[in-house]
């Protein structure tokens, strides 16, 4: 019987690209040839910048997608005797409506994809208009 359960098992292929992982990080390591922090942070701005976050909320809505795909397929693979089709399929769809897309990336990627800055401020409307907020506090005696 599917249970799911094996999409979330670690096997030999999965060990062995991790200890590839490690064993790369700890050559580069000792041969002193990791990125500098600078190099990091070019990166880091990289991202963070509006096509930065288009392309992530990319992958992270057809990751959803993925995700929300092997719910379905566990879900009808489940006995007769614990849930029929028909309420398979409705619990599945009403769970992918409300839960994976409209309320994760989509909504998100779709705000980023409106225009504006990557950080979500907006442009001063006039040259006189200050960038910042000044906060200041008067002593109760001050109007």
């Amino acid at each position: 019987m599917h249970t799911g359960e094996e999409w979330f098992t670690l096997h030999t292929p999965q060990y062995v690209m991790l200890a590839i992982v490690f064993i790369t990080y700890l050559v580069l390591t000792f041969a002193n040839r990791l990125p500098k922090m600078a190099s990091f942070k070019d990166f880091l701005d990289a991202v963070n910048s509006a096509g930065g976050h288009i392309f992530l909320l990319s992958l992270l809505t057809v990751w959803s997608i993925k995700i929300a795909m092997q719910y379905f397929y566990h879900l009808l693979a489940l006995p007769e005797e614990m849930l029929s089709k028909q309420q398979a399929i409705v619990t599945a769809g009403i769970t992918f409506v409300q839960g994976t897309l409209a309320g994760t990336f989509i909504g998100a990627l779709l705000k980023t994809m409106s225009g504006g800055k990557a950080n979500g401020t907006a442009a001063p409307a006039a040259a006189d208009s200050p960038d910042s907020l000044a906060v200041g506090f008067k002593a109760p005696d001050q109007k």
